[in-house]
């Protein structure tokens, strides 16, 4: 059995794409106990691994870890806004600029106890914002979609009117690399495709 040690919705949805039946099984690791850690790709890849150990701690199979955080143009870590203006800041700091996302995903398989076997595997996509208004700004906060987003934005949703440009991996900026997981699960014997697009139930 396949676990994703996640609670998004949006990585829900990008996995189902691939055909595969899987269990959500939300991992129970703090990540503040990262929050001393300052490289992007470095905090992604910990996070990820962490959060897929935790769950491989408990479960017996295939586990998928992720994590997606966005980094500034000077290279500071923005994770998620505190409240409405710390949404707004970021907005500012990343408006007219390019800005990479780096996403990680860590697969492994567990008897329950032990991993036997693990990869992990960071992607770095590059985003370029137009140069945002404060109206515009204070519009897409009101509504509310970048509260829970790392960067304060949503590449899935409102924030794509910001962008400009795209260098990368989208499917990465949304939280889960498709081209990436689909290899590493290939590598793993896990059959894509089944005609299964939808988690099986907790």
């Amino acid at each position: 059995m396949l676990y994703l040690a996640s609670a998004s919705p949006r990585r829900r949805e990008l996995l189902a794409l691939l055909g595969v039946p899987f269990v959500v099984e939300v991992s129970r690791f703090d990540e503040a106990t990262l929050n001393h850690l300052t490289d992007p790709a470095g905090y992604v890849r910990k996070a990820a691994r962490s959060k897929a150990r935790e769950v491989a701690s408990r479960f017996a199979g295939v586990i998928l870890g992720c994590d997606t955080d966005v980094s500034a143009p000077d290279g500071t870590i923005l994770g998620k806004p505190r409240d409405a203006d710390d949404a707004k800041q970021m907005l500012r700091t990343l408006s007219g600029k390019s800005h990479s996302v780096y996403s990680a995903v860590a697969l492994m398989e567990s008897d329950g106890e032990t991993v036997t076997r693990e990869a992990v595997r960071v992607i770095e996509t590059r985003v370029t914002f137009d140069t945002l208004s404060e109206a515009a700004i204070n519009a897409y906060v009101a509504t509310g979609d970048p509260l829970d987003k790392a960067g304060a934005y949503g590449i899935q949703s409102g924030g794509l009117a910001f962008v400009t440009r795209i260098e990368g991996d989208l499917s990465s900026v949304i939280g889960l690399p498709l081209p990436t997981v689909r290899e590493l699960l290939t590598a793993f014997g896990v059959a894509l495709y089944t005609g299964v697009a939808n988690p099986c139930p907790p």
